[in-house]
């Protein structure tokens, strides 16, 4: 330990005593260092923290799985497990519904989480609560369902922290529910619920012949028990189900997994890795060029090696000096690594699209981030100390201390070499990634969406089913409100619909059959997604039609069904003859899901196909039915403005207001908004990797660079003697610029195996990737040679400047 401290103070001065160096390695290491640290804040926290809930390690999720595909659970199949699942000591099932809260003459649209009694104590989100109580296993049936419990985020934004909520009546939905209980603060209020309350199943959805799966189930393992057994368990159990209930349980069985396995996607999951991957390429690239900086330090300091050497210093004592020096380096790297971290995780966290890390993920520098970036600062003093401090305990004592000057020859150091061409291809790699994702972005932005964005605000009215019960109400007040929407300056247009574009899960899918030609099997009738809409649709989006006429107000309740189909569903289905002479024979959708009798709709008009899922989506067939005809209580409002739709939304809610003081205006944006909000993980991963590739770009030309300064500077007297030895000027320009250059162009050509595995790993993952075109390769390759030439210019036109007699008379 004395020794290492001895070391540690010698080297502390002697890096003291070359600021320049200590500088640029310092820093070089902390982007490195900082980025690293920055994605592994996410990765810790989505895959490695343990998770909020009490024993997160017994908790599992349970899923329905039918013809291999996993699904929510329904109502049918929770009460069947609750009852007869050995393998858990506790089942609980909850699922998401949008609601509408009114506090004091302000309606909010909030997320409430509906939860069988129980969930809270199981998952430990609610322990201990702030104010009140859990919900009572009585408050789970039909007719005691209306209590809530509050977030804490909810009770302080809404409610003022007003600690006499507890056994208030607030409306939700329309209808008075009593709060019971607030969450303590902490993980719950990272949950998207803002409220909870109880579910209730009805006699109806717990012995529904056509499954509703739209329940989430968790549950706690037994002690000692393993996943695979609980898996095996809910196989049996239900085998079982399946022969007392064949009819309703057929091909259905039970899958059991982890928790955390729930919480992410797997597009998201493979985006965390690659981000990682890409960081410690950025990492390497700045191992490597400190590295090479080493190895010309090393040169500098062949004489007081040599002198130590011949005063007795070991080999072994040379290498612990010089790996000391390298750890004070990433040490300090470190350190300055993880202040620069701090603002770039705030940066990252904020820039993250909505969802796409889960509630549970608690982005921060914790304990064990910090210890990752200390292990990490390790691992770069060996990656860059190690090599150059074994050559350089190497050194012949006598040559140097008789200062043979090295010569400018390009094969002399092949180490160093090595790195620079390291450099390069690792650089190439992470610009060929960062150009897929940019020429990505190019392509979506470039994508006919077959409706124009401009000037077009958007809501949806989250009406409760119940409160606009019959059809002749629902038209009546959305008929109303169109028309009190219209009035409003600036308003050129309205469109009241069920669904609107680009909204990825749509509305609803339907069967159908073309009137005179039913399809041959009954069990593969024809589908189509879906949507209902006012006459102002179409012109209100902009959509063109390529045949026949839009919905108009001919198309009223009572009249003949009409409906628009769009090209695709053309091209499918109506490919011969004339689409406006046919018919389609499909059933009516009734407000709150069911199905009534069966109508003939005449196709009136064909309209052009819209991307109606994101700019990446094939437009897929479609048909869409008169509004008036297919009233839906919770519709969306589209509202085409003559100018800044940003103005509107005040006079819009007032008029709201008026009609339904307890009805809020939900999903407020424009389309513009909309769009862009289909393309937000495209547009971070655009900016991330692009990040990285130009601090690759940059390292990699700054290591070109520093060691080609070097070089220059500790080859000054051999410069001046070739020059005056007649040597032109521009003999020596190119043979320092030959030096970078030929490292550069190697570490292009090994780089094109690296491009070409970025393309293929970003497949799926980036629009438009899988194949590294010539064209995008020629261009990154050309970034990277154009950096790495203006890399070598300053050092070239240097040494090209150097006056033969001075740097004769250096010594």
């Amino acid at each position: 330990m004395a020794g290492l401290l001895r070391d540690a103070r010698f080297g502390l001065r002697l890096l003291l005593k070359s600021p320049s160096f200590s500088a640029v390695a310092v820093l070089t290491l902390a982007v490195g260092i900082s980025a690293t640290t920055t994605v592994f804040s996410v990765v810790h926290a989505v895959f490695l923290a343990p998770l909020p809930y009490r024993e997160p390690d017994r908790l599992v999720m349970v899923f329905t799985r039918m013809d291999g595909a996993r699904f929510l659970s329904d109502a049918g199949d929770y009460a069947r497990w609750k009852g007869h699942a050995a393998a858990f000591e506790d089942l609980q099932a909850w699922t998401l519904r949008s609601v509408n809260l009114a506090v004091d003459e302000r309606p909010a649209h909030v997320e409430a989480g509906v939860a069988t009694p129980g969930l809270l104590a199981l998952i430990g989100l609610g322990h201990p609560l702030a104010l009140g109580r859990d919900f009572l296993a009585e408050e789970g049936t039909v007719g005691r369902e209306q209590v809530a419990i509050l977030s804490h985020r909810l009770w302080q934004e809404r409610f003022g922290g007003d600690r006499r909520i507890v056994g208030r009546a607030i409306r939700i939905d329309g209808k008075p529910h009593t709060v019971v209980g607030v969450l303590g603060e902490g993980a719950a209020d990272r949950h998207q619920a803002r409220l909870w309350m109880p579910l209730a199943p009805t006699p109806e959805q717990l012995g529904a012949e056509v499954p509703d799966l739209r329940h989430y189930v968790a549950g706690r393992l037994r002690s000692g028990l393993t996943v695979e057994q609980a898996h095996a368990s809910m196989d049996a159990l239900t085998r079982r189900l399946a022969e007392a209930a064949p009819a309703r349980a057929k091909g259905r069985t039970a899958s059991v997994e982890p928790v955390r396995n729930s919480l992410l996607a797997g597009d998201t999951k493979t985006a965390i890795r690659l981000l990682f991957g890409a960081v410690a390429l950025v990492l390497l690239i700045a191992c490597a060029n400190v590295a090479n900086l080493h190895l010309a330090r090393a040169t500098a300091r062949r004489r007081e090696l040599a002198l130590r050497t011949s005063l007795g210093a070991s080999r072994s004592a040379l290498v612990r000096q010089l790996l000391t020096e390298s750890l004070l380096l990433a040490l300090a790297g470190g350190g300055l690594g993880i202040v620069l971290a701090l603002p770039l995780l705030r940066t990252f966290v904020a820039l993250l699209p909505a969802g796409a890390l889960p509630v549970e993920a608690d982005v921060r520098l914790s304990v064990p981030v910090l210890l990752f970036t200390l292990a990490v600062c390790v691992l770069c003093a060996l990656l860059f100390g190690c090599a150059p401090a074994w050559r350089a305990s190497r050194v012949d004592a006598n040559d140097a201390l008789k200062a043979a000057a090295p010569s400018l020859d390009p094969g002399r150091d092949r180490l160093r070499r090595a790195l620079v061409i390291g450099e390069c291809a690792l650089a190439l790699t992470l610009l060929a990634a960062g150009g897929l994702v940019v020429r990505g972005l190019v392509e979506l932005a470039r994508v006919d969406l077959g409706f124009r964005t401009e000037r077009l605000l958007t809501f949806s009215l989250p009406v409760p089913e119940e409160r606009l019960a019959g059809t002749e109400r629902i038209v009546a007040f959305y008929r109303e409100m169109a028309g009190r929407l219209e009035s409003i300056p600036g308003v050129q247009s309205v469109s009241i619909s069920a669904t609107l574009p680009m909204h990825a899960f749509g509305f609803a899918v339907m069967t159908f059959d073309v009137v005179g030609a039913p399809a041959e099997d009954p069990s593969q009738r024809r589908r189509a997604r879906l949507n209902v809409a006012s006459p102002g649709y179409f012109a209100t989006f902009g959509i063109p039609l390529a045949r026949g006429r839009p919905l108009g107000e001919q198309d009223r309740a009572g009249a003949f069904p009409a409906a628009v189909v769009n090209e695709a569903f053309v091209e499918e289905f109506l490919p011969h003859g004339d689409p406006l002479e046919q018919r389609l024979a499909m059933k009516q959708l009734l407000p709150g899901g069911e199905l009534g009798p069966l109508v003939e709709w005449r196709v009136v008009g064909v309209s052009r196909d819209v991307r109606n899922a994101d700019p990446r989506s094939r437009p897929v067939p479609e048909i869409t039915l008169p509004f008036a005809q297919n009233p839906w209580p919770a519709a969306t409002v589209a509202l085409r403005t003559a100018g800044d739709p940003g103005s509107v939304p005040p006079s819009a809610a007032a008029a709201i207001r008026a009609l339904d003081p307890d009805l809020p205006m939900a999903d407020l944006r424009t389309m513009a908004q909309v769009v862009a909000g289909t393309t937000a993980d495209d547009r971070l991963n655009g900016a991330l990797f692009g990040g990285f590739a130009l601090v690759a770009l940059l390292l990699a030309a700054g290591g070109v660079y520093g060691v080609l300064s070097f070089v220059v500077a500790q080859r000054t007297r051999e410069i001046g003697l070739r020059m005056a030895l007649g040597a032109g000027r521009g003999r020596i320009l190119r043979d320092v610029v030959r030096e970078g250059m030929g490292a550069a162009l190697l570490g292009t050509a090994l780089g094109s195996v690296g491009a070409w595995l970025a393309a293929r790993t970003l497949r799926g993952l980036v629009y438009g990737a899988g194949i590294m075109d010539l064209g995008l390769f020629v261009v990154v390759a050309l970034i990277l040679l154009a950096a790495a030439l203006l890399a070598c210019a300053v050092p070239a036109r240097r040494a090209a400047a150097v006056d033969p007699m001075a740097a004769l008379r250096q010594e």
